[in-house]
């Protein structure tokens, strides 16, 4: 008598663990000064990945900018997204810290979207060479959502992630097919821009109602990772900010000062400001995979709001 070998457990998707333990993604987006865009074609975006193979100007590329990190202790972030069109020229849409979220200039090149490290040497390090750039016309209003679609990194973000790039397509929002960005348990998940929020757990009719602006931001909270433009604990208070005001709070330029647990936020409004004094506390902490490709756990952290003060300013 033979026996057969029973065939080895699927793993659940990192996302699926991470809804099923109710988790609360925010304080988990990443803090970024500035970012860049680059529009790849999906297969360059294999190539960029691929550090064994790197140029070296690619290699020293990212040498000088972990030093400029290091120097101004102002982080970056890079995104890949798929052009409209396939095999286009270069092109890179730039964002800078400014106001309530980031400003934007979009430049495109006659180099190929292999020639990426210019596009990031040119915007991150040495802007003077943006002279050799054309300037394109930026949308005046509305946002962009760019979702993770990248399955080959993690297949929660495949799965997850393309349903809702299509669903903004097909509702006419402006949608990215984007590359790897970090959180994939927290798929189908989102940079938008200009605000600088990053979104997790989306699905095809949450991403429409966000992009219009539908409801009031309470009704989104728990989906909320994070406003880029603040650290981490500072983060928590700028959601409870966004619940309180409304839609209308994107529009503050906010500072933020963390000390251990304690948070000292200010912000301008056209019609005034203020500021806000809070404690983050730990909340329980959850015990989950961070991707779906192996079964190792690590502890997520979870935060609540302690104490809160708050002051208004005039104009």
């Amino acid at each position: 008598m033979t026996t057969s070998a029973r065939p080895a457990s699927r793993l659940a998707l990192c996302a699926d663990l991470s809804r099923a333990a109710n988790e609360d993604p925010i304080a988990t987006a990443p803090h970024w000064q500035e970012l860049t865009v680059l529009e790849l074609d999906v297969p360059v975006w294999a190539r960029l990945r691929d550090v064994a193979n790197w140029t070296p100007q690619q290699s020293g590329l990212f040498g000088r900018l972990r030093e400029k990190v290091e120097a101004s202790g102002a982080g970056f972030g890079l995104l890949m997204s798929a052009p409209p069109t396939r095999d286009a020229p270069l092109a890179v849409r730039h964002y800078v810290r400014a106001g309530g979220g980031y400003a934007r200039r979009d430049y495109v090149s006659e180099l190929p979207q292999d020639a990426w490290a210019d596009g990031l040497i040119d915007t991150l390090l040495e802007p003077e060479r943006l002279a050799s750039w054309t300037l394109r016309e930026v949308p005046a209003q509305g946002v962009d959502l760019h979702v993770c679609t990248h399955g080959t990194v993690d297949a929660a973000c495949g799965r997850y992630g393309v349903p809702v790039y299509q669903a903004l397509l097909g509702g006419g929002e402006r949608g990215w097919r984007t590359g790897h960005f970090g959180g994939h348990r927290l798929a189908a998940t989102a940079v938008e821009l200009p605000s600088g929020l990053l979104w997790a757990h989306l699905t095809p009719e949450l991403a429409l109602k966000i992009a219009r602006r539908e409801g009031h931001p309470a009704d989104y909270a728990r989906y909320l990772r994070g406003y880029s433009g603040l650290s981490a604990l500072a983060q928590v208070v700028d959601r409870e900010l966004l619940v309180r005001r409304g839609w209308s709070w994107l529009d503050a330029d906010r500072q933020a000062e963390v000390r251990g647990g304690a948070v000292h936020l200010t912000y301008r409004l056209p019609g005034g400001g203020g500021e806000v004094w809070a404690t983050v506390r730990p909340a329980p902490s959850l015990h989950l995979p961070g991707s779906s490709h192996g079964p190792e756990l690590s502890e997520v952290a979870q935060y609540r709001l302690g104490e809160w003060h708050e002051r208004a300013a005039g104009p």
